[in-house]
């Protein structure tokens, strides 16, 4: 709900999507749990964590072959500098014109990605 709200405030101020800060200290080891399915754990672990899941309750795990759609649900990732899904760091979002602004200078891009060097 507060990330819908700030989603609407910065579209309706003109204002950019902004990085997507580290979680603090004491909750990065339950973002990297594959356990959780934390955003910041290894995939590889994550499908290992589910498998033992379904072992342990009994019940079989859907095939998921590559190219299948589950497939590419289940594989694929937030950024961890996003807030959300599917929206870049960097982006202006209109809700008025119903457009999505992207930046197009180099420099803008890599500050936004988490490449810049602060």
């Amino acid at each position: 709900m507060e990330r819908a709200l700030l989603l609407a405030v910065l579209s309706r101020q003109g204002l950019v999507i902004p990085r997507c800060k580290l979680p603090p200290k004491d909750a990065v080891a339950y973002y990297t749990d594959p356990a959780n399915r934390g955003y910041l754990a290894d995939m590889s672990a994550i499908m290992q964590a589910r498998l033992q899941l379904a072992q342990k309750y009994g019940y079989q795990l859907p095939d998921v072959s590559p190219g299948d759609w589950l497939h590419t649900m289940l594989t694929r990732r937030k950024d961890p500098y996003q807030i959300w899904f599917g929206l870049e760091p960097g982006w202006v979002v209109s809700l008025a014109d119903r457009c999505i602004l992207k930046p197009t200078d180099a420099d803008i891009r890599q500050y936004f990605t988490g490449d810049a060097h602060n």
